[in-house]
This record gives C-alpha cells, structure tokens and sequence, in this order.
C-alpha cells in the first residue's frame, strides 16, 4: 500500500489520516483486531503513572518514513517506569513492548526530545534521527532495511539531523553501522 502526503512542508512521511490507515490497513493484512492507538497509548499512560514516554519502533517509522506494516506498538521509558509497568501487568498478550535501553542517557533522550503529534492526539514520537539509532541496535536485517528507508524518506526534510544522529550512534557504539547505512542510502537514492 502506497500512501503520498499532501501536506506542504509537513513534517511527517504520512499525513495524520494516512497513518491511522496504514496501522488499520496493516492489522486487517495480518487478520489482527483493529488496534486502537489513542487507547493504547492511554493504557500505556495508565500503566506508568503518566510517565513520559515515546514512540519508537514500526509506528514511528510509519509516521517518519512511510512504512506500511506493524503488528504492535514500541514505547521507550525510563528504566524505573517500565519496572512500574511491567509489575502492573498480569502477563498475556499484548500489543504493547515496553523498552528501556542499555544506554540511560541515550533512553533519556529519546524520551525527553520526542516530539508529540498533536494531530494524533498528542501521541509522542521518538525524533526521527533517534530512530534511526535505534534500527542501528537490533542486530537485524530488516533493522537495517528500516534505517536505509528512513534515511532515504528524511533527505528531503530540512530537519533532519544528521550530525545529532552521529553523535548518538557514536555514544551508543553504532557509528560504524551509521557510516554504512547513510553510504547504502546514499546509493539508493542516487539509483
């Protein structure tokens, strides 16, 4: 599924409107209950006592770089909220990983700098340049695959980073995969 913004100088990949789409469109895909962002997001304020919190993961990069497909939804706290939180689940299911990282400071700005979007009732997103740090983390190819897209999806915004996004690669000991992710995206967009 394709989605264009229309929006002039919005800094998002996708409008507010194409985003909740594309989370419906990718839970029906997977033959997965509609998931109810704003509902989710209140559980997860509900859980943590209103801690601060962002977005990171699929639904960030959805909204950052057009993404089309995620089964749940990533939160970063502060390494006390998420204990909070994890004590005040009872187990099973659900949508919702709570992350912390190894790195406090990098979990600290993650959190203190992500940028709500009011046009999603205020949901907190992780900046897109500390996004990218964390696709850098996850030992996966498709990490890599969402760090090349959203480099290649960002280059055209004025507000994107990229020696903020270096400075944090570097402290959390990703710099070299930084190097190489921004040379492939480089590539690509030169194809």
């Amino acid at each position: 599924m394709y989605y264009t913004c229309r929006v002039r100088n919005s800094p998002y990949a996708l409008e507010p409107e194409a985003f909740l789409r594309a989370i419906d469109a990718t839970r029906a895909t997977l033959g997965e209950a509609r998931m109810k962002l704003l509902d989710i997001v209140d559980r997860v304020r509900e859980l943590t006592d209103d801690a601060p919190y962002a977005v990171i993961g699929g639904l960030a990069q959805i909204l950052w770089a057009r993404k089309s497909h995620t089964d749940d939804l990533h939160v970063a706290l502060a390494s006390a909220d998420l204990v909070k939180a994890y004590e005040r689940t009872s187990g099973g299911g659900s949508v919702v990983d709570l992350i912390t990282f190894a790195d406090e400071e990098f979990t600290r700005e993650v959190i203190q700098s992500a940028r709500p979007a009011p046009e999603l009732g205020g949901i907190r997103f992780v900046r897109p340049e500390l996004l990218l740090v964390t696709h850098l983390l996850r030992p996966t190819v498709e990490a890599k695959l969402a760090a090349v897209e959203l480099l290649i999806a960002r280059r055209d915004k004025a507000t994107f980073d990229m020696a903020y996004a270096r400075a944090w690669a570097a402290r959390v000991g990703a710099e070299p995969a930084f190097d190489r992710i921004r040379e492939l995206a480089q590539r690509f967009a030169d194809i």
